[in-house]
């Protein structure tokens, strides 16, 4: 990390905490025109009783049960915690400003926990399905990853890929990354793996490595992901939920006729099993590079009315629609700094010239 990153961080860290205990972040709040802020996790882990994804999940993948509900018992005073469709209604409106939980895949702690959360504290929430592993109880490629990365290790992870995979490439590329020790391996080789690797390729890899180290498919999907009986339990605690595409694709690393299958036909299989069509969709992976201007328009074709993507701000009511911002939270969330960005305390910063964000 560069010396002017770490100051930043450091500068972000001070600014934050003075405006969370001097009470100077209500002032804000106040001052700054009405904003919704997106809170965007994965998994919640449960504060008792056995949690079987945790087996497979990062620590970048779940915030703890009671973490999330201090977090929730913060805001609900102070904000109107909303679900995205609700907050994105209100946002030209009057009153507080908003706050929207959110979690992204469909995981099976999301109704067991998450929904009850919601319930007994009485506010908002979306959880954005994707509608393969609850059609067909498969799994996308990154958690045979993460399975294979668990059993094996990196090293015997590699070699597997190299074994089944028709391009060599990737397998030198990941082989060098070992070789190198750069260290987080865990998160390089799921860089490139994502990002480099032609993704027929890798899924047919990955898929025969998972089988050949005895890996199954449905078990995993069983312990990761809820099932439509759970979702639709999940509505009726008041929950959203919304569209994820079908199998969790890099969308801008498919052309727009495919993006177009995998946004509409996970839009129809939600609308079929819950009774109605989906009105907010999330942009799988998130980021700027993962998604372009034929996502934008198969979003809207499939009838949703704003799609979010996994970069930090506010929402106004003149935001575009379909580039919301979300602020992401796990583990290592930290009170003060959602509540400098949900006041608005790092946009007033960039006002005057000074950016502290992501």
């Amino acid at each position: 990390m560069s010396l002017k990153h770490r100051l930043k961080l450091g500068l972000r860290e001070a600014y934050a905490r003075v405006l969370f205990h001097s009470g100077l972040h209500a002032l804000v709040n106040a001052l700054l025109p009405r904003r919704l802020v997106i809170l965007a996790g994965h998994c919640v882990k449960p504060e008792h009783g056995e949690w079987p994804a945790g087996r497979h999940l990062s620590a970048d993948m779940w915030i703890g049960e009671a973490q999330l509900e201090r977090i929730v018992r913060w805001f609900a005073p102070r904000y109107e915690v909303v679900s995205i469709g609700d907050g994105v209604a209100k946002l030209g409106g009057k009153g507080k400003s908003l706050l929207a939980l959110s979690f992204d895949d469909g995981y099976r702690d999301n109704a067991l926990v998450l929904g009850p959360l919601v319930e007994r504290n009485k506010v908002g929430a979306t959880v954005f399905l994707e509608s393969r592993p609850l059609d067909e109880r498969r799994v996308n490629w990154s958690h045979k990853y993460f399975w294979l990365l668990e059993k094996l290790g990196p090293e015997a992870l590699v070699e597997r890929y190299g074994a089944h995979a028709g391009d060599t490439r990737t397998f030198i590329t990941l082989n060098q990354m070992i070789a190198e020790s750069r260290g987080n391996e865990r998160y390089h080789l799921k860089r490139i793996l994502k990002y480099d690797a032609p993704p027929a390729e890798r899924d047919r890899a990955l898929d025969l490595a998972f089988v050949e180290a005895g890996g199954d498919e449905a078990r995993l999907c069983e312990e990761l992901y809820m099932t439509w009986d759970e979702a639709r339990g999940l509505a009726a605690r008041g929950v959203e939920l919304g569209g994820h595409t079908v199998s969790h694709a890099i969308l801008s690393k498919l052309p727009p006729d495919e993006q177009r299958r995998e946004i509409a036909d996970g839009a129809l299989s939600l609308e079929r099993a819950l009774g109605r069509a989906p009105v907010t969709f999330a942009y799988p992976w998130g980021r700027r590079w993962d998604y372009d201007d034929s996502s934008r328009k198969a979003a809207k074709d499939a009838g949703f009315a704003c799609a979010v993507n996994m970069h930090a701000g506010v929402n106004r009511p003149e935001s575009p629609r379909y580039d919301l911002r979300r602020v992401a939270i796990d583990g290592s969330a930290k009170l003060h700094l959602l509540v400098a960005e949900a006041c608005g305390g790092f946009e007033l910063l960039r006002k005057v010239g000074l950016d502290l964000g992501e």
